[in-house]
């Protein structure tokens, strides 16, 4: 009996240990890894509004948004203070797992671009390639509506991706449209 006490105390003595260093390293290292994807969202708003100038655009409240899809909306504009359009970070899950993009909508109701921050889907090549191949600069919310589902590149779970792809960037459009008096 004291044999297993002792064994006992010393594995938990052993997790302590391992939960101290577990946090010591999670404090060490997540300011750089918020830094990280704070650099690479920056450099994904460049992309896709390359006359984009962070200290001149205006992070909106989220809040008003029905849609849980919305992570953050920015009101884009440039250095001179001219309106661009909208950056849009949106994610969602489903069986297969989490994709957060960031989509652009500029200021005629249109696709500026649309990136993945990340892509956690078990099929995520096919869904890169979905993403990258339907997805195209100045397309409105009729064409993404009109992308076919059901192409054999995209069956299987990342047809689940696509439909949720598809979600998020028309949930984009909806509120730029919202943002813009609904007049396109």
């Amino acid at each position: 009996m004291k044999k297993y006490i002792v064994t006992a105390l010393v594995l938990t003595l052993i997790a302590g240990v391992c939960a101290a260093l577990i946090a010591s390293i999670n404090l060490l290292t997540a300011p750089m890894i918020e830094k990280n994807n704070a650099e690479k969202k920056a450099a994904l708003c460049q992309e896709i509004f390359e006359a984009f100038d962070l200290a001149k655009s205006i992070v909106l409240e989220k809040d008003q948004y029905a849609s849980a899809y919305i992570q953050e909306v920015i009101e884009v504009n440039d250095a001179n203070d001219t309106p661009l359009g909208y950056l849009f970070t949106l994610s969602g899950s489903n069986a297969y797992g989490k994709i957060e993009l960031l989509v652009g909508i500029d200021l005629e109701i249109r696709l500026a671009g649309v990136r993945f921050i990340t892509n956690g889907q078990s099929f995520s090549n096919e869904t890169a390639t979905h993403l990258n191949t339907q997805y195209k600069d100045d397309m409105t919310i009729e064409d993404i509506l009109a992308i076919d589902l059901t192409n054999s590149d995209v069956t299987a779970g990342a047809t689940y991706a696509s439909k949720l792809i598809r979600e998020l960037v028309t949930t984009a459009f909806d509120v730029a449209l919202d943002l813009e008096g609904g007049s396109k």
